[in-house]
């Protein structure tokens, strides 16, 4: 498999490349938006999103999952994890200096509701859906995270 990634933040991005050279893992990260996803149509047999998309608004989102479907071929599969409103944290905004809201507009994360999202996935066959507690370690602390995860194959 070739794998491929895109990522907006420039700082994140030169990290990435960083990892990649180091430990000799051809990745092919370049920058890029998920809500314009510079493939072509019908490019990938796969599309993965793990706690990325959760950083953009609802309407975004909705762009962002149209642009997964294009690139992905027939019979694609895609990975996608969404906050959900059962989420145990009450993030505070985002501040207006953080890139999130700088280059994606974005106040804070956004929380779904456990059918709310399946409007996404018009186009694909839900293979798996569940909504999943997580617990973690964040900057030092406990938390516990819910989210919403999505495997569906495009038709």
């Amino acid at each position: 498999y070739e794998a491929y990634g895109i990522e907006i933040a420039e700082e994140a991005l030169v990290e990435a490349q960083g990892f990649c050279a180091e430990k000799n893992v051809p990745l092919n990260i370049i920058r890029g938006d998920m809500r314009r996803i510079p493939f072509p149509s019908e490019w990938f047999s796969f599309a993965y999103s793990f706690n990325a998309i959760d950083f953009m608004t609802k309407p975004d989102t909705a762009v962002s999952m149209r642009e997964m479907e294009r690139v992905l071929r027939p019979d694609g599969l895609c990975y996608v994890n969404l906050l959900s409103v059962d989420d145990c944290e009450s993030w505070p905004p985002f501040c207006e200096t953080s890139p999130t809201m700088a280059l994606l507009k974005s106040e804070q994360f956004a929380h779904y509701e456990y059918d709310e999202a399946d409007v996404y996935f018009n186009a694909f066959d839900i293979l798996r859906k569940a909504k999943r507690l997580v617990d973690k370690a964040y900057e030092g602390k406990r938390l516990q995270q819910a989210d919403i995860e999505y495997i569906a194959r495009k038709r």
